[in-house]
């Protein structure tokens, strides 16, 4: 490794970094620079200093290839602990539908708890890592943690500067670019590799040849001794020769580390840098590449051992500075680097047809580095290993496709299976935006047949999700007139045309299916979540259920198939206030938790906070799931949580806030317009604008009422005009309501018509029935709003507007409270005092800084909500933690969670 010198001032920012962690939360110093710059010493130097509880990965191009490997490097750093080994335990175990959520849960704990993690040369990063550190450092987002990472300023690959940029929306993001050092710097590193004080011109040469750069002036400095360029006279090391009589370039002078080595050991250091890595039991495939005795090879090997060109770490032998392991891999020359991954690959498939063990991957990343187009076998076995990985490292597995499908000729029929696994892999990633061109392109070749009908499926399904209904719906249409009459598609295009105000043709079609012939269990899952799906939006809840039970038995206890029949069913149910049906669905499909579905289940959490009246935990979800919802553009769940926040934000009457929610583009899908217009009524009547909040709710109501949030949209109305002295109207509102719940079942559906109903009429016993349908129902909020109206016109119902009271307080809705409050004056009963939700004397505004803080929000984003200065934020929090004995945000949070 390079001396570490003159990066003192980049220590201080990573040092500032760390202080202000505890009250910004995770912060994020990204080094960039050029190879050998000293971005490794850096991070090296940073964790010396932070000491060993740090965990720390450097990842290369085996490490790239590995899936998990850069956590599990991470988790193997620091010192064994019951919560690494468990997190450890987790990464390694076999691949179930349940691992992935797991594993991310535990890394989260592991990662919580510490001052930082380290993570070099994030561009070698596995794919899989970069996906799990996407949800991990979401996650632990509050916590007083800063990520140190390294990268070069040119790579190839993007899911690295993806994990970048989502880090700008969550956390604070420190960008240090690293300058070349200085002369007395690069003259301080000659000192201590020649162990003597040298002459300025010596120091001057070895700056300008390095450029700067650490790592080379440790190798022009180590060069020149070693060719007795350099000579001792006075006590000082000064040039033997004129400078310009050296020949000594920046890649001579690494290629100098091996120069000295005889041929057999040269050898096979250019074999290592085609292995990039080497175990001793490889050290026979390492022979049979070198085409040496392997007695010879070993000794080799242990000269380059002696000599630190290579060095051991977890994971086998590798070179001691990639750069090394790179200039002896160029120098190799593209036409013998293919030959020799080509010779590796051969070894191993001779093995593998010898039944002897060989990893998969690592044979399919020597072939898709030495195989020509058209070489069948090697597309095979990648496809293999693709397949084998779809699962548990998808985003290992759709890489793997990509190659694969360069070895192939345009008009291969192999190109479309590829296509198709390359589009099921990263619609397993949850991925549907990136899915959706391989499937597409998979369908225009794939002939008639199951394989197809599935593809079809999950481009549907993908299109679904990022909104693209019209498209999806041609698409239907299309794969429907060419013959594909599976039960799937037909359910798929019901839920389209539904989608796209086609009601009456969405039930014929839905009458049909139950009739068909389901070819597998997870056909018939997928049809029956298409069901619930479209059941849900016509408020049919009965059959809801009904569908979701039937989806759930035909997965017939298999892990994968019951997560979706339960991911789709249980935030179904949540968006239509299934409040108990949906939380016993979550419940178990988080015990099964994997890659997909992840945007259903976070929507069923922030949905069933919301209506189940844990506002503060459905606010800290929001923030966590709106970015990772965004960047893989799953705009129907993305359009839902918005709505949600708005509705929340209004109601606590953070109208600036959710100012900035209702200026967004608003959904165009039939559920999620409707969900919206629903929380966008609510915050133009709470800024005035009531004709403008009037028009919303009857422009969202279909002529029918029989479509999704129908009545609880006309629920609304009548208590818009009830408050506006629009008596009239809202009578004949209650009497459209009447007839359209009829035979709605859902509780949210029947809390809201018999509530409006009971205050047209000032009927008390429809109020109380209000009540008991949503505290039966879950809806705590609901239940509230019941109350309060019941204590309107009921001078006997004290006891119920104090419960309201309390709830409105709780939940953080002051308006409300405040109008419940009054009301118990009114009736000459005593007020509760309106305490702080916190436990100290926190002062009004230091309060709404705190509650935004539990909520996941950043400074920046909370001046800017407030009208203040970030600066102003700062003090406020400065008081808190002060006021509350925390130091960090996530000490807050759990402090805020945890209070009565």
């Amino acid at each position: 490794m390079s001396p570490f010198f003159g990066r003192e001032p980049e220590l201080a920012l990573v040092s500032d970094a760390l202080d202000r962690a505890p009250a910004a939360g995770l912060v994020a110093v990204v080094v960039s620079g050029e190879p050998g710059i000293g971005k490794s010493s850096l991070l090296g130097e940073v964790r010396r200093r932070l000491g060993p509880e740090v965990p720390a990965a450097e990842s290369d191009d085996v490490a790239r290839r590995i899936p998990y490997a850069a956590v599990a490097t991470a988790l193997r750093s620091v010192p064994p602990s019951p919560e690494t080994t468990a997190a450890l335990d987790a990464l390694g175990a076999a691949p179930d539908a349940s691992w992935f959520g797991r594993a991310c849960d535990l890394v989260a704990r592991v990662l919580e708890d510490r001052p930082a993690l380290v993570l070099d040369d994030l561009e070698q990063v596995d794919d899989d890592s970069l996906a799990m550190l996407g949800v991990v450092l979401r996650r632990v987002s509050a916590a007083p943690l800063v990520l140190v990472t390294a990268v070069r300023p040119v790579h190839d690959n993007p899911a690295a500067d993806e994990l970048l940029d989502r880090l700008e929306r969550y956390a604070e993001v420190v960008r240090l670019d690293l300058a070349p050092l200085s002369g007395g710097e690069v003259k301080r590193i000659v000192e201590t590799v020649l162990g003597t004080p040298v002459h300025d011109e010596l120091a001057r040469e070895v700056h300008q040849r390095a450029d700067g750069n650490p790592f080379f002036a440790v190798e022009i400095a180590r060069s020149l001794r070693e060719l007795d360029l350099v000579a001792v006279h006075g006590g000082q090391a000064r040039l033997a020769v004129r400078p310009d009589a050296i020949r000594l370039t920046r890649r001579e002078a690494v290629l100098r580390r091996v120069a000295p080595l005889d041929r057999d050991t040269r050898a096979v250091a250019r074999a290592v840098s085609i292995f990039r890595r080497v175990r001793l039991d490889q050290i026979g495939l390492l022979a049979r590449v070198s085409s040496l005795p392997e007695a010879i090879v070993v000794a080799a090997f242990d000269e380059l051992l002696r000599l630190h060109v290579v060095r051991n770490d977890e994971r086998g032998y590798r070179f001691a500075h990639a750069l090394v392991g790179e200039a002896l891999y160029q120098e190799i020359g593209p036409a013998q680097r293919r030959h020799l991954h080509s010779l590796i690959s051969a070894r191993l498939l001779d093995d593998r047809d010898r039944g002897l063990p060989v990893d998969l991957l690592e044979l399919a990343w020597h072939l898709a580095e030495s195989a020509a187009p058209g070489d069948l076998r090697a597309v095979r076995v990648m496809a293999e290993a693709a397949t084998s990985a779809r699962t548990s490292a998808p985003e290992t597995a759709a890489a793997l496709c990509v190659r694969a499908l360069e070895l192939l000729p345009v008009a291969a029929p192999e190109r479309a299976e590829l296509l198709a696994l390359q589009c099921r892999a990263l619609a397993h990633a949850s991925r549907p935006a990136a899915a959706i061109p391989p499937g597409l392109a998979a369908l225009a070749d794939l002939p008639p047949g199951p394989d197809r009908s599935r593809a079809a499926v999950v481009v549907l399904s993908s299109l679904f999700l990022v909104g693209r209904m019209a498209e999806a719906l041609r698409l239907a249409d299309a794969e429907l007139a060419a013959g594909d009459r599976t039960p799937a598609l037909h359910a798929t295009r019901a839920v389209l045309l539904a989608f796209t105000d086609r009601y009456q043709e969405a039930l014929a079609v839905a009458t049909r299916i139950e009739a068909m012939e389901f070819t597998s269990s997870a056909e018939a899952v997928v049809v029956f979540d298409r069901l619930v799906v479209l059941t849900s939006m016509l408020f049919r809840h009965d059959k809801t259920v009904d569908y979701a039970n039937r989806a759930l038995a035909a997965a017939q206890g298999q892990p994968a198939l019951e997560l979706q029949a339960l991911a789709v069913a249980a935030s179904t149910g949540a968006l239509a206030g299934l409040v108990h049906d949906a939380t016993w669905r979550l419940r178990r499909a988080e015990q099964l938790a994997g890659f997909a579905f992840r945007g259903e289940l976070e929507l069923t959490r922030v949905a069933l906070d919301w209506l189940g009246g844990r506002w503060d935990a459905s606010l800290d979800r929001l923030g966590r799931a709106t970015a990772e919802l965004e960047s893989r553009q799953e705009l129907m769940m993305l359009q839902g949580l918005r709505a949600i926040e708005l509705e929340i934000r209004t109601w606590r009457g953070e109208l600036d806030v959710a100012a900035r929610l209702a200026a967004l583009d608003p959904p165009t899908s039939p559920n999620m317009s409707r969900l919206h217009a629903f929380a966008m009524s609510a915050y133009l009547s709470a800024r005035g604008d009531v004709e403008g909040a009037r028009t919303t709710l009857v422009e969202a109501v279909d002529a029918t009422g029989s479509t999704a949030y129908s009545c609880v949209l006309l629920g609304r109305l009548v208590e818009l005009d009830l408050e506006h002295g629009r008596l009239e109207e809202a009578q004949q509102t209650v009497k459209r309501l009447h007839v359209l719940a009829a035979d709605r079942v859902a509780p949210w559906t029947r809390t809201a018509v018999r509530r409006v109903e009971g205050l047209v009429a000032r009927d008390p016993d429809l109020l109380r029935s209000a009540v008991l349908e949503a505290e039966t129902g879950g809806l705590v909020f609901e239940k509230a709003r019941g109350q309060l109206a019941l204590g309107q016109i009921d001078p006997t119902a004290t006891a119920e507007l104090l419960e309201a009271y309390t709830t409105f307080q709780r939940l953080g809705a002051h308006g409300l409270r405040r109008q419940a409050g009054t009301r118990l004056r009114e009736l000459g009963a005593k007020v509760p005092r309106a305490r702080t939700k916190t436990r100290g004397l926190l002062t009004e505004a230091e309060e709404n800084v705190a509650r935004l803080v539990q909520q996941g929000m950043r400074n920046r984003d909370i001046a800017a909500a407030l009208h203040y200065s970030p600066r102003t934020v700062e003090v406020y929090l400065s008081r808190v933690y002060a006021k509350l004995h925390v130091s960090s945000r996530l000490e807050l949070a759990r402090v805020l969670d945890g209070r009565t």
